[in-house]
């Protein structure tokens, strides 16, 4: 997976700017706040239509402006391909547009799995130390990169969710009866059985990975885990009519896949409460790790990397597996504040490398090393 050209239009700070990505290496050069990982953030806008960093569409726009426009020409195993997607707010409500090689997609669902590239982030450690819901938004992201299937039904869970959620507060308020809820019931059951399905299975291929991953890291020194903790599975429907007190009185559903959590363990014991700093920082690592080799097994086809200024924080074994990863890696793309402190071994990439100095105010310098 290689991008070719990116051009924007008031993204973020930027008002306009084309950039050409010749090389397999990219590092983004420039002081923080410059707007490096604004472009990281829309390239990540093509893989799954929005931003990595969680921004709605209002906050990627530029100060002033009535919408913003991507556009990437990119080339997938052999194959060239563009996408463009632009939002127009002139009307007063946001309107999204999105086109794949000039035809107009018919949902973000239907392009996800077109641009396939695994994000590197400082965040990913709330992934690991933040609440089930920051790990369960991993999970789908992840099978939904390699199964657009899987994010037709989770939308169409959460649709049905938030219909049984309003009817709860109506059936409190007295203006709809409990019986009405039985329809929601029944296609949030149909729904989940696909959700869990394809979760199991994805956790069962993504073990594996994982495993190698953290060997890979840190020795056998920091083994885990992984575990998925289902919600009511195999009671679903029968929870729905059990808890329906408990669900009238806080004005939510408390059992289904949005309630599943993943969970890490070393030696029998969840490492959010009782893992290292060091732990959960290599836990993070893996993860991604994990996801590059996955996809690239799952698909046959070699992920974009993201890498948002992560190299620094590394320690000599993480930043060896780092290495490791970049140079069986297709394409990838950096930032960082600039090449001091870099070690030998990423040094003697910068030579294959183009650099991109950014500026601020929208500003860049392209060149190559």
């Amino acid at each position: 997976m290689r991008i070719e050209q990116l051009l924007l239009k008031n993204f973020r700070n930027y008002e306009s700017l084309s950039i050409l990505f010749p090389s397999r290496l990219t590092f983004l050069l420039g002081r923080n706040a410059a707007g490096k990982t604004n472009l990281l953030e829309a390239i990540g806008m093509l893989s799954h239509g929005k931003s990595f960093r969680g921004a709605s569409d209002h906050d990627l726009l530029r100060y002033g402006s009535n919408g913003y426009y991507i556009k990437a020409k990119y080339s997938r195993a052999g194959q060239k391909g563009e996408m463009e997607i632009a939002t127009d707010v002139s009307t007063g409500d946001l309107r999204r547009k999105i086109k794949f090689n000039d035809k107009a997609a018919s949902s973000r669902s239907s392009i996800v799995g077109e641009f396939i590239c695994v994000v590197f982030s400082p965040s990913d450690l709330q992934i690991i130390e933040g609440s089930p819901a920051d790990r369960r938004k991993f999970l789908d992201a992840a099978i939904s990169s390699m199964e657009p299937e899987y994010l037709q039904n989770l939308i169409g869970y959460q649709k049905a969710l938030r219909q049984r959620n309003a009817l709860l507060k109506k059936i409190r308020q007295r203006q709809a009866n409990i019986a009405d809820l039985q329809i929601w019931n029944a296609r949030l059951v149909q729904f989940a059985s696909q959700l869990w399905s394809r979760r199991e299975n994805f956790l069962l291929s993504f073990k594996e990975p994982f495993r190698d991953a953290l060997e890979q890291i840190s020795g056998n020194r920091d083994a885990m885990n992984l575990e998925l903790q289902f919600s009511h599975r195999d009671d679903l429907k029968e929870s729905y009519d059990k808890n329906v007190v408990r669900d009238l009185s806080l004005g939510y559903t408390t059992s289904g896949p949005h309630r599943d959590s993943l969970v890490f363990l070393k030696d029998g014991r969840d490492i959010m409460q009782f893992g290292s700093q060091g732990q959960k920082r290599t836990a993070a690592l893996a993860l991604r790790i994990a996801q590059f080799h996955h996809l690239k097994q799952k698909l046959k086809i070699t992920p974009l990397l993201l890498i948002d200024d992560v190299i620094r924080e590394l320690d000599t074994m993480r930043r060896s597996a780092f290495v490791k990863l970049l140079r069986e890696s297709g394409q990838a793309i950096f930032t960082t504040p600039d090449l001091d402190g870099i070690d030998e071994d990423l040094k003697s990439l910068v030579s294959q490398s183009s650099v991109i100095h950014i500026l601020g105010d929208g500003r860049v310098e392209q060149s190559v090393g």
